[in-house]
């Protein structure tokens, strides 16, 4: 009976931490089209700084987290590995575009040198001036 009470008390915690959570939701038309306004610029900026090595380019448009946990060494690491593994990157189509809570993320299917299947995801705030929050590349 404690078994039962303990695995009912477990999935009720579950579903009320899963309502609470943030829903994601895939933007479309004219949504979409507003976060790529201005999402396209920054990301190409990010995109030529780490193909040129310029950190001060690459950084721009992060927001202060980033900033943080992206210094000049981990940009020269990330850099550094991304070339040994990717190459430059050369171009990019947009798969779709997320509204999470505060945040947007706009997933790329990217093409670099070595590997023209690569997935990249751009996080942005939802807050004006649309500081960039998150970068990952996925292979």
């Amino acid at each position: 009976m404690k078994r039962i009470h303990l695995s009912l008390l477990a999935i009720l915690l579950i579903s009320l931490l899963a309502a609470c959570a943030p829903q994601q939701t895939v933007l479309t038309g004219d949504e979409q089209a507003a976060v790529l306004a201005f999402s396209e610029a920054k990301t190409d900026t990010l995109l030529n700084g780490m193909n040129a090595g310029d950190y001060a380019a690459f950084s721009q448009d992060f927001d202060q987290d980033m900033l943080n946990a992206m210094t000049q060494a981990e940009f020269d690491k990330l850099k550094q590995d991304r070339d040994d593994k990717l190459g430059l990157y050369v171009s990019r189509t947009v798969n779709s575009v997320v509204s999470d809570g505060d945040f947007y993320a706009v997933i790329y299917d990217a093409v670099f040198e070595k590997d023209d299947a690569v997935s990249m995801r751009v996080v942005f705030r939802a807050d004006e001036p649309h500081q960039i929050s998150g970068l990952w590349f996925n292979k």
